[in-house]
């Protein structure tokens, strides 16, 4: 009896280790093909924005008496996730926390004499609208004359235009920063050499070929450039793009969670679950004239 049991004690102290190491090795592998998923959009990324380029593209006065310009880099809050209330994550051990972003963003690019137009957007799989994967739009070759309506179309592209890239995306955010490498918060002191005359509804008014907007709520804890929007011959110095990257398994809990204020609770407890990625990009085409 003594030796069963000492047995018994020894065979069951074997398997307590054998569920750690293999609860040790999935979640290791699960964190490997994150970092490695995360790695490589956010090297996509990066090789295609730095090949920005400003199309020096002059403002179009149409029949309606509107001035229609092309935009070289946008960068915005995504429509489809309600950015007004942001998914807001307790940092364990403090009460700081973080607070997931949903932008869309795009550029115009340039291959021998013809323009491309390039867009990411997140667009979420689910009903509860917290989590989304990430979609690219892009490959429209047009002459110089065409490149007013890239922009438009990729904001009205339906999904089946794009390419799904990434899956698991509870952030995505871009800020834009001039040459000096200070960030982009007004049009104000980031003006640029050229001033045209646009009217949106009212007089008209002399603008800058760089807008930047900071009109997010008090909730959304970062209230610095929110939007921003690049025209004529101005283009970002540098872009930084922070990605948050979902683990699979705390997605597909996630996704088996019909009610949404459940499951963004649940998301706000997984915050050590969320991989974030940041890269600061410089611009190879910029044109330095375009900054006072």
């Amino acid at each position: 009896m003594v030796t069963v049991g000492l047995l018994t004690f020894i065979i069951l102290g074997l398997l307590l280790m054998f569920n750690q190491t293999q609860r040790a090795f999935r979640t290791g592998m699960t964190q490997t093909d994150v970092l490695e998923a995360g790695r490589a959009t956010m090297d996509m990324l990066a090789r295609e924005l730095e090949q920005m380029t400003p199309s020096d593209f002059p403002d179009r006065l149409l029949v309606s008496g509107i001035r229609y310009r092309a935009t070289n880099f946008f960068a915005e809050p995504s429509p489809i996730f309600d950015w007004k209330d942001p998914l807001i994550q307790e940092l364990p051990g403090n009460s700081i926390s973080r607070t997931n972003l949903i932008q869309r963003f795009f550029f115009l690019s340039k291959v021998n004499q013809d323009w491309l137009g390039t867009g990411y957007e997140v667009i979420p799989d689910d009903a509860n609208g917290c989590v989304g994967a990430l979609y690219r739009y892009g490959g429209m070759n047009y002459p110089r004359n065409g490149i007013i309506t890239l922009s438009e179309q990729f904001l009205n592209a339906p999904v089946t235009n794009m390419n799904k890239i990434a899956d698991g995306i509870v952030h995505l955010r871009v800020r834009s920063f001039a040459k000096n490498g200070y960030l982009v918060t007004t049009n104000v002191f980031t003006r640029t050499n050229a001033t045209f005359p646009v009217k949106a509804a009212g007089p008209w008014t002399n603008i800058s070929n760089t807008l930047a907007f900071n009109s997010v709520p008090a909730s959304a804890a970062d209230l610095h450039q929110a939007a921003c929007y690049f025209m004529s011959n101005a283009v970002p110095g540098y872009v930084e793009v922070e990605l948050g990257i979902l683990e699979p398994q705390t997605l597909q809990k996630y996704r088996s969670i019909p009610i949404r204020a459940a499951a963004r609770q649940y998301l706000s407890n997984h915050v050590a679950q969320v991989h974030i990625f940041r890269q600061r990009v410089p611009v190879r085409n910029i044109d330095l004239s375009a900054y006072p």
